[in-house]
């Protein structure tokens, strides 16, 4: 009996040893990767979303941040079985196929299981939808990309804001002359090209804008060749700053930050950084000025629901009640306002979210009256299109190509895709 009494005491000694060690697991760890950067404003009321939910759940988050590569980045790792759990980046680009092949797991399932569908807009959820009726990921950031005009250096040198195409020319001359830049834009990278693009639609319908940007074609197309050649006639007239076909997009907007140039499309994502007097008070938000005899009424901007979105990866399937938490938890009301309030951002959610931003602010209330929203290229344009239609719309800023050389560079990028 002693004996008995023993080796079950032992026993009983080795269960309890054994059951406390598996009841000290590891924290689960999830890994997020973002374009969101530390040196973007944004970046604030994430990490301080994901301090919150660390503290709140014990799960904890490691942040890989990357810029315009992260696609590159990501897909590496795929190849590896090392990828990021869950993205929180735009749908754009490689980003477009990336449900298609199998480079993330589809979202659609998880709009109703997360009690989630209150909070995303039918809209938003139609943008990130792909051909086959999968959703690519979770919509969260929208955008609104105006075109951006100094009054105080139109008022200053007499002239007045530019409501139509000829308009503009003549506001370029005299902004010339008086030793000031006109329109500041990156030709050398993606803000010209959705610049470029964003002319070209100026003699199509929605539909017909649609069908460009997907298939091409431009030099076949009548109303996307008046649009090129308006694009020639513009860059020739001298609309847009000296040496804008090397410019990036962060050499234009500095260029109008400094009072440099007068005008500057730029998106919702600098209106946080930029709100300071006197540049945010003297900032009237338009959009490029009316062609009479184009589609749109008034003068247009791009706008959307694709700045950012959740997307889930293979690895991320694997620890989905975390990335379940964190998700629902990124939708709460009060992270939403710290995203609008500390970040600037423009949400493509559902709410009540407020900033006293000055030009979030006139994004809400005075844009969308005073612009038509044009068809935005990203959600059209081929995943394998994108990239490489950034040297081509280089070319149309540069001088001296004609617009039956600019609709060839772009056709052959179209073509090489195919």
């Amino acid at each position: 009996m002693l004996r008995l009494g023993v080796a079950g005491a032992l026993a009983l000694a080795l269960v309890t040893a054994c059951s406390a060690q598996g009841a000290q697991t590891e924290p689960t760890t999830l890994t997020l990767q973002t374009n969101w950067t530390t040196g973007g404003q944004e970046s604030v009321p994430l990490k301080k979303a994901l301090a919150a939910f660390t503290q709140k759940t014990g799960v904890q988050v490691k942040v890989l941040e990357n810029g315009d590569d992260l696609n590159q980045v990501y897909e590496t790792a795929l190849l590896a079985g090392e990828e990021a759990d869950v993205l929180l980046v735009g749908l754009l680009e490689k980003q477009l196929d990336w449900v298609k092949n199998g480079a993330v797991v589809p979202a659609e399932e998880y709009v109703g299981a997360w009690g989630l569908t209150e909070e995303l807009p039918a809209e938003a959820l139609a943008d990130w939808k792909d051909a086959d009726g999968h959703l690519r990921g979770l919509p969260y950031a929208g955008f609104t990309w105006p075109w951006w005009y100094n009054k105080a250096l139109f008022d200053k040198h007499g002239i007045p804001l530019p409501k139509t195409v000829d308009d503009l020319v003549a506001a370029a001359a005299k902004l010339r002359a008086a030793g000031v830049g006109p329109v500041a834009i990156g030709g050398n990278d993606w803000s010209g090209q959705k610049v470029f693009l964003q002319v070209l639609e100026t003699y199509l319908d929605a539909e017909a804008a649609r069908k460009v940007f997907a298939e091409g074609g431009i030099c076949a197309n009548p109303g996307a060749m008046k649009g090129v050649e308006l694009f020639v006639k513009l860059r020739d007239a001298g609309v847009f700053v000296d040496g804008v076909e090397g410019l990036t997009a962060d050499q234009a907007s500095a260029l109008y930050f400094s009072g440099k140039a007068a005008i500057a499309p730029i998106g919702s994502w600098s209106y946080l950084s930029t709100d300071a007097a006197p540049l945010a008070e003297s900032t009237v938000l338009g959009g490029m000025p009316v062609s009479t005899s184009g589609t749109y009424a008034k003068p247009n901007a791009f706008r959307g629901s694709t700045s950012a979105g959740w997307w889930i990866s293979p690895n991320g399937k694997k620890k989905l009640d975390a990335v379940k938490q964190l998700i629902q938890y990124m939708y709460q009301p009060e992270v939403l306002q710290s995203m609008v309030a500390d970040g600037g951002i423009t949400m493509a959610t559902n709410g009540n979210a407020t900033s006293g931003n000055s030009l979030l602010a006139q994004s809400f209330t005075e844009l969308p009256k005073a612009v038509d929203f044009a068809v935005m290229p990203d959600l059209y344009v081929p995943a394998n299109v994108g990239n490489p239609l950034y040297r081509a719309t280089s070319v149309a800023f540069t001088k001296g190509n004609d617009a039956k050389k600019i609709c060839a560079a772009v056709d052959a990028v179209y073509r090489a895709a195919k």
